[in-house]
């Protein structure tokens, strides 16, 4: 494989666009406010004059990671770009929309609106590669990653386009309704991460279960690496809490991260801002990132990829 820098990314939240906007407590941030919503972004484009407002986050959460990585669109044009999607809440406003307006201008039909998002953002880019979407629930964005390396390591693209997307004002009722299942502050995401061949992917491990102790799962994907960093994503604080004092009972030495005292509820986008924020702000050789929802547990071990600039003196 190429040796090239992977870490690629533009994630835009309600605080902001960047990592740098991320409070250092969410829930002290948001001052009791629910929802943090991403102001919906203008595009002179009369293509998408009709199009959703997931749409246009994501084609400029796209654009962003163009323009602060100095790439344009022929980047990722073409067959050899892949597209893998993952969202847990991002249909929810087309699919309200549907069951609740008047028939007559009623436009997105429920089971098509998960492909709008980033069918929109294939033919923005011309991404004509293969193509999946992740729609289960928190966990989807560890799973998007998971597939996004098997393409990569199996020679089916030679970029992958991680698109992640999380809104909840339209819906704000519905999901709030069920606070008890989600911690607040519910911050909407658009998040996106442009992964290439790297040898050290190789490394990477994913692993998924449900009911299963974390435990067990945590001590067979640590195999030895003592420079481990743990990135835990919970669906409320309470549980986060929980676990990661078990997993400090157990590995002291090991530091864990829960991240949504720093995000908030970010749905599949979590455990991938979790990962970038641990690329940015520690120096572990490996990562371990934990996601559960209900009873269901995915896992990956990330390795820390060399970005090319800081080789630039290393004939290897």
């Amino acid at each position: 494989m190429r040796n090239v820098m992977v870490n690629r990314a533009s994630v835009i939240t309600g605080w902001g666009a960047g990592l740098q906007h991320l409070p250092p407590s969410a829930d002290a941030e948001a001052a009791g406010r629910r929802v943090l919503p991403i102001p919906t972004p203008v595009i002179d484009d009369d293509r998408l004059r009709r199009a959703t407002r997931e749409c246009l986050l994501a084609i400029d959460c796209v654009k962003q990671l163009l323009c602060q990585h100095g790439l344009d669109r022929a980047d990722l044009s073409g067959p050899r770009t892949a597209m893998v999607y993952a969202s847990a809440s991002a249909y929810a406003a087309a699919n309200w929309a549907f069951l609740h307006a008047d028939a007559s201008v009623a436009t997105y039909f429920p089971y098509t609106a998960p492909s709008i998002v980033p069918g929109e953002v294939t033919i923005a880019f011309n991404i004509t590669g293969p193509y999946v979407s992740f729609l289960s629930g928190a966990n989807a964005g560890l799973e998007a990653l998971w597939h996004a390396v098997t393409l990569l390591t199996q020679d089916q693209c030679d970029r992958a386009l991680i698109l992640g997307i999380e809104t909840f004002a339209e819906c704000e009722a519905l999901f709030t309704s069920g606070r008890w299942l989600l911690s607040s502050p519910l911050v909407e995401t658009a998040l996106c991460w442009l992964l290439e061949p790297h040898p050290a992917l190789a490394t990477f491990g994913y692993a998924a279960g449900r009911g299963e102790d974390v435990l067990s799962m945590i001590d067979m994907a640590l195999d030895g690496h003592a420079t481990t960093g743990i990135v835990l994503c919970m669906p409320t604080l309470h549980a986060g809490h929980h676990t990661r004092a078990r997993i400090r009972e157990r590995w002291p030495t090991i530091p864990v991260s829960l991240v949504t005292e720093r995000t908030g509820t970010c749905l599949a986008s979590t455990p991938l801002i979790g990962l970038l924020l641990s690329l940015a702000e520690t120096h572990h050789d490996h990562l371990l990132c934990i996601s559960r929802w209900d009873d269901a547990w995915s896992m990956v071990r990330w390795p820390r990829l060399l970005d090319p600039k800081s080789r630039a003196s290393d004939p290897g």
